[in-house]
């Protein structure tokens, strides 16, 4: 064998080398890819989820203020958000949980 046979070989043996690395990589980058982008639709699904909410909560507040009755909005609010009551209305509260 002379010198020319055996540098072709180690170009041989370094370009395949260099394929498979190369495939390798491309593996890795497909499968990172396909992780990402699992994880983005399983975001993308959540967002539109929160989006639905409040749309179904800005619906609410359009018919509410729509209605001429702002005073029951108003009610609603101070017994749901602010824990108000009447003066003969009697509320019982679970203090296991504390």
């Amino acid at each position: 064998m002379g010198k020319k046979e055996t540098g072709k070989n180690a170009l041989k043996v370094c370009g395949r080398a260099i394929i498979i690395i190369s495939v390798i990589a491309c593996f890795i980058s497909i499968i990172s890819t396909q992780a990402s982008l699992a994880e983005k639709r399983e975001e993308l699904q959540e967002l539109n989820v929160k989006i639905e909410e409040i749309n179904n909560q800005n619906e609410e507040y359009k018919r509410l203020f729509n209605e001429d009755d702002i005073n029951a909005y108003k009610e609603k609010l101070a017994i749901e958000n602010m824990n108000y009551a009447y003066p003969n209305e009697i509320r019982f509260y679970d203090t296991s949980r504390n």
